[in-house]
């Protein structure tokens, strides 16, 4: 049984639900759920979150009490005994990337919620860092494991000429396109499965359109528009055919996720492909540049 702990974002959307999903839901405090007390979406089998450390203590005491974690910690430091492998939450700072490096430093294989980070070098320096000291790391949109198109990614289509994929965006949300368009941007970016080589956004505000050429010759557009029911979906064109669907199971992408950290844990070795993960950030924060300039941005 892997020995799991979970740090920041105790009262907020994902550490809430993936704790259930490894510890279950304690019906005597479920009124404590910041989700209304709902079962988890899926359980997971092979790990159970032993400690949970959050700057809002009384939120790590509520999530220890509904999902069953038996250690709330004081301080980060008392996180770095007793536990296998460490899961970074989405606290919805962007910043979350900041409590890795101690554990990366001492080898506990680290889970980074979206986004790996808020700038392309603080994911860079991550990165040298795990190599460095030979520690596992991942960080990923759980849209990346979306079974929906999943043949597309065992080629059925044949090699992707372009793709376009959709998703929200809110412009209420601060650095909308980074924080939760990059979902879309994962989804299509892993399809085409090619290096990042110019970013350009072409929308309106209210309109975010991003179009991603690629060193392959393909072209991916991801669209996010503002204040519209929009779901994630997207469509390929190959070389074998098209293809379209839409993404409906969350439970399934999100425990995928979940369950590819445990693989690469068990395993000791680094599967997960962090240069992937390292260029949708590129794109993101380029498409941040490109709408401050209005000009395609090179990637380098």
């Amino acid at each position: 049984m892997i020995k799991l702990g979970f740090v920041a974002g105790a009262a907020i959307g994902h550490p809430v639900q993936f704790s259930k999903m490894f510890n279950g839901l304690n019906e005597e405090f479920k009124h404590l759920d910041p989700g209304g007390g709902k079962p988890p979406i899926a359980r997971i089998e092979g790990a159970t979150v032993v400690k949970v450390f959050d700057e809002d203590r009384r939120a790590a005491e509520n999530l220890a009490k509904f999902a069953n974690v038996p250690v709330v910690a004081g301080s980060i430091e008392e996180m770095y005994d007793g536990i296998d492998a460490v899961y970074i939450g989405d606290d919805c700072s962007l910043v979350q990337y900041r409590y890795a490096a101690p554990f990366i430093e001492r080898g506990i294989p680290t889970l980074i919620d979206k986004p790996f980070s808020d700038n392309v070098e603080a994911a860079r320096g991550l990165m040298r860092l795990a190599r460095a000291k030979k520690c596992l790391l991942m960080s990923s949109s759980a849209l990346k494991y979306a079974k929906e198109f999943e043949p597309v990614a065992k080629g059925e289509v044949g090699d992707i000429a372009m793709a376009c994929t959709m998703g929200p965006a809110d412009l209420h949300i601060d650095r909308a396109f980074l924080f939760y368009g990059m979902h879309a941007v994962t989804l299509g970016h892993t399809l085409v499965n090619s290096r990042p080589i110019e970013v350009f956004d072409v929308g309106e505000r209210g309109r975010t359109v991003v179009v991603v050429k690629y060193m392959n010759g393909a072209e991916l557009t991801v669209m996010c528009p503002h204040g519209v029911p929009v779901g994630f979906q997207g469509v390929v064109q190959g070389t074998k055919g098209s293809f379209y669907a839409k993404v409906t199971d969350g439970a399934y992408y999100y425990s995928t996720m979940l369950k590819d950290f445990l693989a690469m844990v068990e395993a000791g070795k680094q599967t997960f492909d962090l240069l992937q993960a390292l260029e949708v950030i590129q794109i993101c924060c380029a498409q941040e540049e490109s709408v401050r300039t209005g000009k395609p941005v090179r990637l380098g």
